[in-house]
């Protein structure tokens, strides 16, 4: 357990004790109690949904279109399981020069097929060294292997695009940098 999760713990349990201390020394009705009471809870609740982004796990956010790939880790479904199949990318999203911008970030996939044979191509390229930039396709590929409309990508779901829709996505090697011809001195 990290220090900040222990922390809001911590602060949460101070607050709702402070909040039942408050409820019975006070001579609000009845029903004011009961909703702070209720609205405090969820407040709870909401918290620990929104902790994953504070302990590092991976985004269901959008990924950037642009990105440089840093590490790809893979789930392959389990159909003795029933566990859906998921591919992990470690990425940096590129400025408009193509540089890497920000600090990286962890982003989730659904696993198909076509997105896991691309994502294990660039592993190979990242292990010999390579240094690799993506981007998502404009268009998804269907499970049926036929390119819908152009998708926006709005989130987890519409990554996976409804109706059985995957990612594509485009990997190249980013070429050496142009270096300044050196001048001789003599």
């Amino acid at each position: 357990m990290t220090p900040l999760v222990l922390a809001l713990s911590v602060a949460y349990a101070a607050v709702a004790a402070l909040l039942l201390t408050m409820n019975l020394a006070t001579r609000f009705a009845l029903w004011i109690k009961g909703l702070t009471v209720v609205g405090v809870s969820a407040l709870y609740a909401v918290t620990w949904i929104s902790l994953g982004g504070l302990m590092g796990w991976a985004s269901p956010d959008p990924m950037p279109t642009d990105f440089r790939v840093l590490w790809i880790s893979m789930d392959e479904p389990d159909k003795a399981g029933g566990t859906p199949g998921t591919i992990y990318f470690w990425v940096r999203a590129l400025d408009e020069a193509g540089l890497p911008a920000g600090p990286p970030r962890a982003h989730r996939v659904p696993w198909s097929e076509t997105a896991a044979e691309e994502a294990q191509a660039a592993m190979a390229q990242i292990e010999d060294g390579e240094l690799l930039n993506g981007r998502i396709g404009r268009g998804v590929v269907s499970e049926s292997g036929e390119t819908p409309e152009e998708t926006g990508y709005a989130g987890e779901a519409s990554v996976a695009g409804g109706g059985g829709d995957r990612p594509r996505f485009e990997f190249t090697r980013v070429p050496p940098p142009a270096l300044p011809p050196k001048t001789v001195l003599q």
